[in-house]
Protein backbone atom coordinates (compact mmCIF):
# COMPACT_ATOMS: atom_id res chain seq x y z
CA UNK A 1 0.00 0.00 0.00
CA UNK A 2 1.46 3.54 -0.86
CA UNK A 3 2.01 5.57 1.93
CA UNK A 4 1.74 9.37 1.78
CA UNK A 5 3.49 11.56 4.80
CA UNK A 6 1.92 15.05 5.48
CA UNK A 7 4.99 16.94 8.13
CA UNK A 8 4.68 20.97 9.14
CA UNK A 9 7.88 22.88 10.17
CA UNK A 10 9.06 26.37 9.67
CA UNK A 11 11.13 27.89 6.59
CA UNK A 12 14.82 28.81 7.61
CA UNK A 13 16.66 29.71 4.56
CA UNK A 14 20.59 28.71 3.68
CA UNK A 15 22.75 29.34 1.53
CA UNK A 16 24.52 26.54 -0.88
CA UNK A 17 28.57 27.48 -0.99
CA UNK A 18 31.00 25.21 -3.08
CA UNK A 19 32.77 22.63 -1.22
CA UNK A 20 36.68 22.96 -1.17
CA UNK A 21 38.78 19.78 -1.69
CA UNK A 22 38.79 17.68 1.26
CA UNK A 23 42.04 15.60 1.67
CA UNK A 24 40.15 12.26 1.24
CA UNK A 25 39.03 13.82 -2.18
CA UNK A 26 39.20 12.13 -5.40
CA UNK A 27 38.99 12.29 -9.27
CA UNK A 28 37.85 9.71 -11.63
CA UNK A 29 37.54 9.97 -14.99
CA UNK A 30 34.64 8.93 -16.86
CA UNK A 31 32.88 9.58 -20.51
CA UNK A 32 35.38 12.37 -21.30
CA UNK A 33 35.37 14.18 -17.77
CA UNK A 34 37.30 14.04 -14.68
CA UNK A 35 34.20 13.50 -12.08
CA UNK A 36 35.04 14.88 -8.30
CA UNK A 37 33.81 12.67 -5.00
CA UNK A 38 34.44 12.16 -1.23
CA UNK A 39 33.46 9.12 0.28
CA UNK A 40 32.16 8.72 4.17
CA UNK A 41 31.32 6.10 6.31
CA UNK A 42 30.89 2.38 6.05
CA UNK A 43 27.90 -0.25 5.29
CA UNK A 44 25.65 0.01 2.19
CA UNK A 45 26.78 2.31 -0.14
CA UNK A 46 24.30 6.02 -0.54
CA UNK A 47 24.89 7.92 -3.63
CA UNK A 48 23.78 11.77 -3.20
CA UNK A 49 23.40 13.64 -6.30
CA UNK A 50 22.73 17.89 -6.15
CA UNK A 51 20.89 20.10 -8.07
CA UNK A 52 21.69 22.16 -11.57
CA UNK A 53 24.05 24.80 -10.37
CA UNK A 54 25.17 23.54 -6.71
CA UNK A 55 27.68 21.11 -6.13
CA UNK A 56 27.51 17.98 -3.50
CA UNK A 57 27.90 20.51 -0.35
CA UNK A 58 24.29 21.10 -0.84
CA UNK A 59 24.45 18.07 1.13
CA UNK A 60 26.61 18.77 4.64
CA UNK A 61 23.46 19.04 6.45
CA UNK A 62 22.77 15.36 5.12
CA UNK A 63 26.13 13.50 5.83
CA UNK A 64 26.80 13.30 9.38
CA UNK A 65 23.79 11.30 10.11
CA UNK A 66 24.05 9.69 7.15
CA UNK A 67 27.65 8.16 7.12
CA UNK A 68 26.60 7.03 10.70
CA UNK A 69 24.68 4.30 8.80
CA UNK A 70 25.86 4.06 5.39
CA UNK A 71 28.70 4.60 3.38
CA UNK A 72 28.42 8.23 1.81
CA UNK A 73 29.46 8.52 -1.67
CA UNK A 74 29.49 12.33 -3.00
CA UNK A 75 30.32 13.50 -6.23
CA UNK A 76 30.07 16.59 -8.70
CA UNK A 77 28.15 16.24 -11.90
CA UNK A 78 29.91 17.43 -14.89
CA UNK A 79 30.52 20.77 -15.11
CA UNK A 80 29.35 21.48 -11.21
CA UNK A 81 32.02 21.81 -8.07
CA UNK A 82 35.50 20.79 -8.77
CA UNK A 83 34.68 18.37 -11.51
CA UNK A 84 35.42 18.70 -15.77
CA UNK A 85 33.79 20.10 -18.21
CA UNK A 86 33.23 19.29 -21.88
CA UNK A 87 32.83 22.62 -23.84
CA UNK A 88 30.79 21.91 -27.09
CA UNK A 89 29.32 18.73 -25.86
CA UNK A 90 25.58 19.05 -25.03
CA UNK A 91 24.60 19.05 -21.23
CA UNK A 92 21.91 16.49 -21.04
CA UNK A 93 19.98 13.81 -18.19
CA UNK A 94 21.15 10.98 -21.10
CA UNK A 95 24.72 12.06 -20.75
CA UNK A 96 25.24 12.64 -16.79
CA UNK A 97 22.85 9.20 -16.05
CA UNK A 98 25.86 7.52 -18.36
CA UNK A 99 28.27 9.55 -15.85
CA UNK A 100 27.45 8.07 -13.03
CA UNK A 101 26.40 4.92 -14.70
CA UNK A 102 30.71 4.37 -15.68
CA UNK A 103 30.89 6.22 -11.94
CA UNK A 104 29.64 3.33 -10.10
CA UNK A 105 31.60 0.67 -12.60
CA UNK A 106 35.04 2.82 -11.46
CA UNK A 107 34.04 2.85 -8.28
CA UNK A 108 33.31 -1.41 -8.14
CA UNK A 109 29.47 -0.57 -7.13
CA UNK A 110 27.51 -2.62 -8.25
CA UNK A 111 24.15 -1.68 -6.66
CA UNK A 112 23.56 1.57 -4.52
CA UNK A 113 20.80 3.46 -2.43
CA UNK A 114 20.41 6.68 -4.06
CA UNK A 115 19.22 10.36 -3.48
CA UNK A 116 18.53 12.76 -5.73
CA UNK A 117 17.78 16.70 -4.92
CA UNK A 118 16.36 18.60 -8.21
CA UNK A 119 18.00 17.62 -11.01
CA UNK A 120 19.86 14.78 -8.98
CA UNK A 121 16.33 13.37 -8.43
CA UNK A 122 16.07 13.01 -12.44
CA UNK A 123 19.17 11.36 -12.58
CA UNK A 124 18.01 9.03 -10.20
CA UNK A 125 14.62 8.42 -12.09
CA UNK A 126 16.60 8.11 -15.27
CA UNK A 127 19.47 5.61 -13.40
CA UNK A 128 16.20 3.17 -12.19
CA UNK A 129 14.71 3.62 -15.65
CA UNK A 130 18.10 2.49 -17.71
CA UNK A 131 20.04 0.94 -15.26
CA UNK A 132 17.47 -0.89 -12.67
CA UNK A 133 20.09 -3.18 -11.78
CA UNK A 134 22.25 -0.69 -10.15
CA UNK A 135 19.76 0.98 -7.94
CA UNK A 136 18.57 0.03 -4.40
CA UNK A 137 15.66 2.43 -3.02
CA UNK A 138 15.56 5.80 -4.71
CA UNK A 139 14.63 8.72 -3.19
CA UNK A 140 14.13 11.93 -5.08
CA UNK A 141 13.40 15.64 -3.78
CA UNK A 142 11.97 17.97 -6.04
CA UNK A 143 12.18 16.10 -9.25
CA UNK A 144 10.23 16.63 -12.59
CA UNK A 145 10.41 14.34 -15.59
CA UNK A 146 9.27 17.14 -18.10
CA UNK A 147 10.43 21.03 -18.30
CA UNK A 148 6.55 22.21 -17.77
CA UNK A 149 6.55 20.67 -14.78
CA UNK A 150 8.45 23.97 -13.00
CA UNK A 151 6.32 26.26 -11.63
CA UNK A 152 8.48 29.61 -12.82
CA UNK A 153 9.08 27.86 -16.86
CA UNK A 154 8.07 30.95 -18.57
CA UNK A 155 11.10 32.53 -16.42
CA UNK A 156 13.50 30.30 -16.76
CA UNK A 157 13.18 30.92 -20.98
CA UNK A 158 13.21 34.71 -20.23
CA UNK A 159 16.73 34.21 -18.34
CA UNK A 160 18.09 31.94 -21.11
CA UNK A 161 17.82 35.23 -23.49
CA UNK A 162 18.94 37.29 -20.92
CA UNK A 163 22.31 35.29 -21.00
CA UNK A 164 22.66 34.75 -24.63
CA UNK A 165 21.89 38.21 -24.71
CA UNK A 166 25.30 39.26 -22.31
CA UNK A 167 27.36 36.51 -23.54
CA UNK A 168 29.74 38.56 -25.83
CA UNK A 169 32.81 36.96 -24.33
CA UNK A 170 31.34 33.61 -23.40
CA UNK A 171 31.87 34.20 -19.56
CA UNK A 172 28.11 32.59 -19.79
CA UNK A 173 28.32 29.27 -21.58
CA UNK A 174 27.95 27.04 -18.55
CA UNK A 175 25.19 28.94 -17.33
CA UNK A 176 23.74 28.81 -20.52
CA UNK A 177 24.46 24.85 -20.82
CA UNK A 178 22.75 24.25 -17.44
CA UNK A 179 19.80 26.78 -18.35
CA UNK A 180 19.35 24.96 -21.64
CA UNK A 181 19.54 21.44 -19.61
CA UNK A 182 16.16 21.95 -17.54
CA UNK A 183 14.67 24.23 -20.79
CA UNK A 184 14.56 21.28 -23.04
CA UNK A 185 15.20 18.40 -20.63
CA UNK A 186 13.99 15.83 -19.58
CA UNK A 187 11.21 14.84 -21.98
CA UNK A 188 9.64 11.68 -20.25
CA UNK A 189 6.20 10.60 -20.09
CA UNK A 190 4.49 9.28 -16.80
CA UNK A 191 4.10 5.51 -18.14
CA UNK A 192 7.86 5.87 -18.29
CA UNK A 193 8.20 5.31 -14.99
CA UNK A 194 6.09 2.16 -14.83
CA UNK A 195 8.81 0.20 -15.04
CA UNK A 196 10.81 1.88 -12.18
CA UNK A 197 11.27 -1.75 -9.58
CA UNK A 198 13.47 0.07 -6.91
CA UNK A 199 11.40 1.06 -3.49
CA UNK A 200 11.06 5.23 -4.10
CA UNK A 201 10.30 7.93 -1.82
CA UNK A 202 9.28 10.86 -3.82
CA UNK A 203 9.73 13.96 -1.70
CA UNK A 204 8.48 17.71 -2.59
CA UNK A 205 7.66 20.98 -0.59
CA UNK A 206 4.09 22.68 -0.85
CA UNK A 207 5.43 25.61 -2.31
CA UNK A 208 8.37 23.42 -4.72
CA UNK A 209 9.58 24.44 -7.99
CA UNK A 210 8.17 21.70 -9.01
CA UNK A 211 4.26 21.72 -9.85
CA UNK A 212 1.73 20.14 -6.99
CA UNK A 213 0.33 18.00 -9.72
CA UNK A 214 3.55 17.01 -11.46
CA UNK A 215 4.80 15.48 -8.25
CA UNK A 216 1.59 13.29 -7.64
CA UNK A 217 1.62 11.93 -10.79
CA UNK A 218 5.06 10.80 -10.13
CA UNK A 219 3.98 9.36 -7.22
CA UNK A 220 1.42 7.56 -8.41
CA UNK A 221 3.03 6.40 -11.83
CA UNK A 222 5.90 4.25 -9.48
CA UNK A 223 4.89 1.17 -8.36
CA UNK A 224 6.02 0.67 -4.42
CA UNK A 225 6.70 4.44 -4.07
CA UNK A 226 5.71 6.40 -1.26
CA UNK A 227 5.28 10.18 -0.98
CA UNK A 228 6.50 13.21 1.95
CA UNK A 229 4.65 16.32 0.94
CA UNK A 230 6.23 19.24 3.59
CA UNK A 231 3.88 22.33 3.97
CA UNK A 232 5.40 25.42 4.35
CA UNK A 233 8.46 24.54 2.89
CA UNK A 234 10.09 25.65 -0.88
CA UNK A 235 12.12 23.44 -3.49
CA UNK A 236 14.94 23.44 -0.62
CA UNK A 237 13.96 20.91 1.91
CA UNK A 238 16.93 19.20 2.67
CA UNK A 239 18.21 22.43 3.47
CA UNK A 240 15.50 24.63 4.98
CA UNK A 241 14.70 21.77 8.04
CA UNK A 242 17.62 19.22 7.78
CA UNK A 243 16.76 17.79 10.76
CA UNK A 244 13.19 16.75 9.64
CA UNK A 245 14.37 15.48 5.75
CA UNK A 246 16.97 13.58 7.68
CA UNK A 247 14.44 11.85 9.44
CA UNK A 248 12.14 11.33 7.02
CA UNK A 249 14.93 9.68 4.69
CA UNK A 250 16.81 7.53 7.17
CA UNK A 251 13.75 5.97 8.36
CA UNK A 252 12.31 4.63 4.23
CA UNK A 253 16.08 3.94 3.78
CA UNK A 254 16.50 1.80 6.56
CA UNK A 255 13.32 -0.50 7.11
Amino acid sequence: MKRIFLLAFAFISLNIAAQKLHESGKYVDVNGVKLYYEIYGEGEPLLMIHGNGGSFSCFENQLDDFSKHFKVILVDCRGRGNSGYQKGVELTFDLQVEDISLFLEKLNIPKTNFLGWSDGGIIGLLLAIKHPEKVGKLVTSGANIFPEGVVHFDDMKKEAIDLDNNNTNHENDLAIDLNNLDLKYPNLNYSDLNVIKSKSLIIAGDHDEIKGEHTLKIYESIPNAQLAILPNISHSSLIENSRLFNEIVLNFLMH
